[in-house]
């Protein structure tokens, strides 16, 4: 058995250590700096929108080496400030295929699936292709991969959907449980029909008798999700209770991933993984406040005072660098490159959702950590407001041209 328990344990011992003070970033943007990275931005939207034709974009596929992907690199380096070690692997020949790879099957798979589904699922990809370069095997898009990501739209926005009463997600949740122990259940709805289908494909690559682990996985992230359904205000959760929850879910999401890249892991490498994805679930409850709040889900973040909401984000910080410390343990992971990657995207996303929630934070936290965005949160919620996926829309314009 994988020892969830322990590793929980493990990293609430490193949250309790660590301190809330505001942490030490690598970069500080004066104004200057901040306006001209803004420039930049207003730039690459202008190309972006000169591409709205379908025939320019259909032009762009036949050769994404000379026309897209410089484009997109100078991008993260003039606005973002990417250093080039960082863009060899974001960019990498490899990372461009199997995002194309991944779309196309997606859209087979599910072609009822909206867009923004299929990038909710590609975020998943990227982060099993990262655990693929640390594990030092290759990076494409396995039957697993793809399961894995898949699961996300569907299961995720099943268990999310307001108008899905309590009793039938349960319900859900225990057929969807008997599934992934291998047990004859028939699919109730069109979401557990393809929610099967992918199960069949783990099966298929990772047969149950020769991959326990890879099967005790899974069974670990449908207990962390089932546990979740728990987080809702009325239930008077404890503190410990809402840490625990918050831990196992997002800690055993990425031992998952890891699982179903690799087949085997040491109990050091099951360690750094399930710290990476406590990590993640913290970035996301800080995405994600002002919906949990307004849904009445109750995360470590949302139920705090709004006091001590920037207390949270410099404790989440400083615990993210010491958690992703652990991933030295990979064979992949050869110099600081790739952790410096993890890390600085990390932190960006973090410092961009307090700009973007800045309803919840004081003045002077604000003013403080806007010193070290490359954006101003003025700037970062004006483009927010104008497309949540204004980062990747030329992305979408890509791949979208296929049809």
């Amino acid at each position: 058995m994988l020892a969830v328990q322990e590793y929980i344990n493990h990293f609430i011992t490193i949250w309790e250590n660590s301190p809330n003070s505001f942490p030490q970033f690598p970069k500080t943007y004066s104004e200057e700096e901040q306006q001209t990275r803004e420039h930049n931005y207003e730039k690459f939207q202008q190309k972006i929108k000169s591409l709205q034709s379908r025939k320019k974009v259909q032009q762009m596929r036949k050769d994404p080496g000379k026309s897209f992907f410089p484009m997109f690199t100078a991008f993260l380096e003039m606005v973002f400030d990417f250093e080039k070690d960082h863009l060899e692997l974001i960019l990498s020949d490899n990372f461009k295929d199997v995002s194309k790879d991944f779309f196309y099957k997606a859209r087979k798979f599910g072609s009822e699936l909206k867009p923004d589904s299929i990038y909710q699922a590609m975020r998943n990809v990227w982060i099993m292709n990262g655990v693929q370069l640390m594990a030092d095997v290759p990076v494409k898009i396995t039957p697993s991969v793809f399961a894995y990501s898949m699961i996300y739209p569907y299961s995720d926005n099943f268990l999310d959907d307001p108008e899905v009463s309590s009793k039938e997600k349960q319900a859900f949740s225990v057929r969807f449980n008997q599934r992934l122990h291998g047990e004859d259940t028939a699919p109730q709805n069109f979401t557990e029909t393809q929610l099967y289908k992918l199960v069949e494909m783990f099966e298929a690559e990772f047969p149950r008798g020769s991959f326990p682990e890879v099967y005790e996985s899974l069974y670990a992230i449908q207990k962390g999700q089932t546990d979740s359904l728990k987080m809702i205000k009325e239930n008077g959760l404890s503190e410990h209770e809402i840490q625990t929850i918050c831990f196992e879910k997002g800690g055993a999401s990425v031992l998952a991933d890891g699982y179903l890249v690799a087949g085997k892991l040491t109990q050091q490498q099951e360690q750094a993984l399930f710290g990476y994805g406590v990590y993640l679930q913290l970035l996301d409850d800080i995405q994600d406040v002002k919906e949990d709040s307004l849904a009445f889900t109750k995360t470590m973040f949302s139920c705090l005072p709004e006091a001590d909401l920037a207390s949270f984000v410099n404790k989440t910080i400083h615990f993210g660098r010491v958690a992703l410390d652990e991933m030295c343990c990979f064979p992949g992971v050869k110099n600081n490159a790739f952790l410096d990657l993890m890390n600085r995207s990390i932190e960006m996303m973090v410092i961009e959702s307090v700009g973007l929630n800045n309803t919840w934070y004081t003045k002077n936290y604000l003013a403080q950590l806007e010193k070290h965005s490359p954006l101003h949160f003025e700037f970062v919620r004006e483009k927010h407001s104008q497309s949540k996926s204004q980062r990747f829309a030329l992305f979408q314009k890509y791949f979208d041209s296929a049809k």
